[in-house]
């Protein structure tokens, strides 16, 4: 089964010939989520009902990361590099999920 994620667009994007309005959040794959990240379109939304929406961070690029790491409250996050942001992030989810 594909790995969907959690999407909240940050501005209104045309997927699967609708147009959907900044705010909305729905699931995408797991390849249209990196694409929505990486143009700054998108950003995750934590939570949901199972592990479906785990996205693998080591395939995540540095901007994506750093986003992320923004999301979840990482200090400082443009001078980490990307094995620190990695590691940061994993930690932040470890204790929002304990």
């Amino acid at each position: 089964m594909k790995k969907t994620v959690l999407i909240a667009l940050t501005s209104a994007v045309v997927i699967g010939g609708e147009i959907r309005k900044k705010g909305d959040e729905f699931e995408v794959s797991h390849e249209l989520a990196q694409d929505l990240l990486r143009r700054g379109r998108g950003t995750m939304v934590e939570g949901g009902e199972d592990d479906e929406h785990e996205i693998d961070l080591a395939k995540l690029k540095k901007p994506q990361l750093i986003e992320l790491a923004i999301e979840y409250g990482v200090e400082n996050p443009e001078s980490l590099t990307v094995a620190q942001l990695i590691e940061k992030i994993t930690e932040v989810n470890e204790a929002l999920e304990a």
